[in-house]
């Protein structure tokens, strides 16, 4: 975002203020615990304009990114582009006051041992890029306070590293990525491990191999439009090309018996890999729903042996419960089970909702952030849910859990209250009146995406074009107010729909794009008017995976088009 603002809008000043100790965000240094890497492989994830070459990076061709190298090419990401002088960390934003005329007065503080100093800063614009994983979520686990025991975090697993490899039984809660990670690097460090799965949650995350047949991988189909074709999102159905396509798949009994063989063929080879039918502690771990439903808690099996083998020798044990009570170094289930805990590390997620105080607190109903108690009554919300319905009528029912077989009743402790996603329009900006009129304000990252790079540059496009009024369909003298709240309603609800809890997805709290995040992408593209096929051939176009570098140049693009529709002023662009 800070790049594309900068190159886009030269004479404007920028700050990006940050409370990590280094740059990097989830892979800041302070947060690279031991084995992490990314899922992507090289050249997957990087930013179009800087490559992540193997040989500055020591990443060869078809290797999984370690952590280090994704933080030390961020770093020379900042350099390259002039943004290490404008970096601030250590400082935290304590709170946003819109003050009358649509500025900003942000009270800050400097992070650090006895500081308590509290400035401020006005700003004209200001984009919130904490994302989705800045401040933990921790449940309230009944007897944390008596538990003897190490408690973490997944946050802090990097600094105490030295607490799980010195530990000789270790309590994993969580079934995400990092629980899989955490429990492989105890195992591995000679702990035994005990794996607990929340039965009211979206359980086992679906983990795949590196490879798939035929050279394929998750993250290529995910990013090669002929795979797309058979998502069945509508954002805008002709963004993504070949609509006759999208409409026979889609709005035709034939085309939708294709679809549902397409995702139950994309599990078998995950389901043989990882040998879920070999092992009765192995059952436990197969996904309980179908891939079509699955969100972005799915991870690769990128770790240096193999995981499964380790359930298979002891090493790790699963257990299929809510966490009851703490006591001592005891952990307690609802499946009956006591477990010993040298150290209990809670893989449980993040906090959806921005780590910052807004102000005045009547406009915070005008942000669009999640919230308890969806609108259910709302017309925008009934007219919404009867498009998706009827356009995708797979949505109707969640997807159907089957739990591992167990001789204990199952208690599910899951909170029967529902909450609103993010009501962001496009996912970026509130679709308030007064905050589309003052163009002040606007969101970015708070979105799962499997493709996060293509689409964070993407949405980095779009705010600056929405910035300097370069959205034709956004233009201050002519946009429609029902319609955009109409469409926030209506994908905000998609997202909820296509991708829910019980699935491991994240959508009734935000987008969690997998198989969609290039439509998405083609979507954001469109609305600033530059072109979304990226290849030069219609075969190409279809058969051949997106890169970052087929964005390259964007910005470029971006700089022209404003400059085509006259808005330079005195040398920089209109505020």
């Amino acid at each position: 975002m800070a790049k594309t603002y900068h190159e886009v809008c030269p004479y404007h000043t920028m700050l990006v203020l940050d409370t990590a100790q280094s740059i990097g965000g989830t892979w800041a240094e302070e947060r690279l615990y031991p084995g992490l890497k990314t899922n992507n492989i090289i050249g997957s994830y990087e930013f179009g304009d800087f490559p992540m070459t193997p040989e500055h990076f020591a990443v060869q061709p078809g290797q999984h990114i370690p952590g280090a190298v994704v933080h030390e090419y961020l770093c020379r990401f900042a350099k390259e582009f002039d943004l290490t002088s404008r970096i601030r960390l250590r400082t935290k934003v304590e709170s946003a006051e819109m003050r009358e005329g649509g500025d900003w007065l942000l009270r800050v503080r400097k992070m650090g041992v006895g500081s308590h100093k509290i400035s401020t800063l006005r700003a004209r614009r200001l984009v919130v890029a904490t994302g989705l994983t800045s401040e933990p979520h921790i449940p309230d686990y009944e007897g944390r306070e008596s538990f003897k025991g190490k408690f973490l975090h997944s946050r802090q697993l990097r600094d105490q590293a030295n607490d799980i490899r010195l530990s000789k039984e270790v309590v994993v809660v969580g079934a995400n990525k990092s629980a899989w990670d955490t429990c492989y690097t105890a195992a591995m460090a000679g702990a035994h491990v005990s794996m607990v799965i929340r039965p009211g949650g979206g359980g086992p995350s679906w983990v795949w191999p590196v490879l798939l047949p035929f050279g394929l991988s998750l993250q290529k189909m995910a990013t090669t439009r002929f795979f797309t074709l058979f998502e069945p999102c509508i954002w805008d159905e002709g963004s993504g090309g070949f609509p006759w396509v999208r409409r026979l798949l889609h709005r035709t009994w034939l085309g939708r018996q294709l679809v549902k063989w397409f995702w139950r063929t994309l599990a078998i080879p995950v389901l043989s890999a990882n040998g879920y039918s070999t092992h009765p502690e192995l059952a436990k771990l197969k996904p309980w729903s179908s891939t079509f439903w699955m969100g972005n808690s799915l991870g690769v099996h990128n770790y240096e042996t193999n995981w499964f083998e380790l359930v298979k020798q002891e090493k790790i044990n699963v257990h299929i419960g809510d966490v009851t009570f703490l006591s001592g170094r005891k952990v307690f289930l609802s499946n009956g089970a006591v477990l010993l805990a040298d150290t209990f590390v809670s893989c449980t997620g993040w906090k959806m909702t921005p780590p910052i105080e807004f102000l005045p607190e009547c406009i915070i109903a005008e942000l669009g952030m999640p919230g308890l108690g969806a609108p259910e009554g709302s017309f925008l919300l009934q007219q919404a849910m009867e498009e998706i319905l009827k356009a995708v009528p797979e949505l109707r029912s969640s997807p159907g859990r089957t739990l591992p077989k167990s001789s204990v009743p199952i208690v599910s402790t899951r909170d029967s209250k529902t909450s609103t996603p993010f009501r962001l329009y496009r996912f970026m900006v509130p679709p308030a009146p007064r905050m589309l009129a003052l163009r002040n304000i606007a969101f970015i990252g708070s979105h799962l995406a499997l493709n996060a790079i293509t689409v964070a540059q993407a949405q980095a496009l779009w705010i600056t074009a929405f910035f300097e009024d370069g959205i034709p369909h956004l233009e201050r003298s002519s946009f429609d107010i029902k319609e955009i709240q109409y469409q926030t309603i209506f994908q905000s609800e998609y997202c909820r729909l296509r991708h829910p809890p019980t699935g491991g997805g994240a959508g009734e709290r935000c987008p969690d794009l997998v198989f969609d995040g290039l439509l998405y992408t083609d979507l954001l593209l469109r609305d600033v008017g530059l072109n979304n096929f990226r290849k030069r051939r219609w075969w190409q176009e279809l058969f051949h995976r997106y890169f970052p570098k087929d964005y390259a140049g964007m910005t470029t693009d971006l700089v022209s088009r404003l400059r085509s529709a006259h808005r330079v002023q005195h040398g920089g662009y209109t505020s």
